[in-house]
C-alpha cells in the first residue's frame, strides 16, 4: 500500500528516504578569508565531458553563498565517514571571517587552478568556476560551476568500482535536527546520529 505524504520542512531530508554524499565547499571572500562547510546538495549539473559542469545548493544568507557570488570560485571536497567528527564541525555557525579548516583540525592544501583550497583529508576534490546561479526561492541559491579540475587520491585509481567504494567510504547523510546540528550519517556498512558536542560558537 502507498501513502501520499506532505513535503515539511527539510522534506528532502527527514520526509522521505533519500541519501546524500557529504562535500566540503571550500571558497573565499574579498579578503582572501577561507571558509569552509558541509553540503550535501551537491550533484553533477551537466555529464558532457566537453563542459562538465557541478551543482551546489546553498542557503543565499551563509558566507559559502556570499562568497561564490563574489569571487565566482569553490572547490567541492569530498569527506570519508572517518572524518565525521570534523565535518560536523565545519557546519557550526561562525562568524564572518572564521576559517572553519582550522577549527575543525583538517589541513588547506592548494587548489590546481582556483584560489580556494582543497582539503587533505578528503579523498576527491572538484574546483570549479561559477557560470551561473539559478534562485528557485528567495533563500536558495543554486550554483552551477564549471569543472576546473578534478583530483583524487591515487590510491582510488585502476581499482574496481566497488573496491574504490570501499577504500574511499564516503560519508552519507540521510536526515537532519538542524536545531542540534544531529545528522543520520552513514559509511559503507556502518551508520550512526551525531551532533557535536558544543554547537555555540563565536
Amino acid at each position: 500500500m502507498k501513502k501520499e505524504i506532505t513535503p515539511e520542512f527539510l522534506w528532502h531530508l527527514n520526509n522521505v528516504v533519500l541519501t546524500f554524499q557529504i562535500a566540503i565547499v571550500t571558497t573565499i571572500d574579498d579578503g582572501g578569508r577561507v571558509n569552509a562547510a558541509p553540503f550535501g546538495l551537491v550533484f553533477p549539473f551537466c555529464s558532457s565531458p566537453e563542459n562538465p559542469q557541478m551543482l551546489v545548493s546553498s542557503n543565499s544568507m551563509w558566507h559559502t553563498s556570499q562568497n561564490i557570488e563574489s569571487t565566482k570560485e569553490f572547490v567541492i571536497n569530498y569527506a570519508p565517514y572517518s572524518l565525521i567528527e570534523k565535518v560536523a564541525k565545519t557546519g557550526l555557525m561562525y562568524s564572518d571571517g572564521v576559517n572553519e579548516i582550522d577549527k575543525a583540525g583538517l589541513t588547506a592544501i592548494p587548489a590546481l587552478k582556483v584560489k580556494p583550497p582543497r582539503l587533505e583529508e578528503c579523498f576527491q576534490h572538484i574546483e570549479c568556476r561559477l557560470n551561473q546561479i539559478i534562485r528557485p526561492n528567495e533563500s536558495q541559491n543554486n550554483f552551477i560551476g564549471d569543472v576546473l579540475s578534478i583530483s583524487i587520491n591515487e590510491e582510488l585509481l585502476n581499482k574496481g568500482r566497488e573496491e574504490m567504494l570501499k577504500i574511499a567510504d564516503p560519508l552519507l547523510l540521510f536526515g537532519m535536527d538542524i536545531s542540534r546540528f544531529q545528522g543520520n550519517y552513514a559509511g559503507v556498512g556502518k551508520a550512526t546520529v551525531y551532533a557535536p558536542p558544543k554547537t555555540e560558537v563565536e
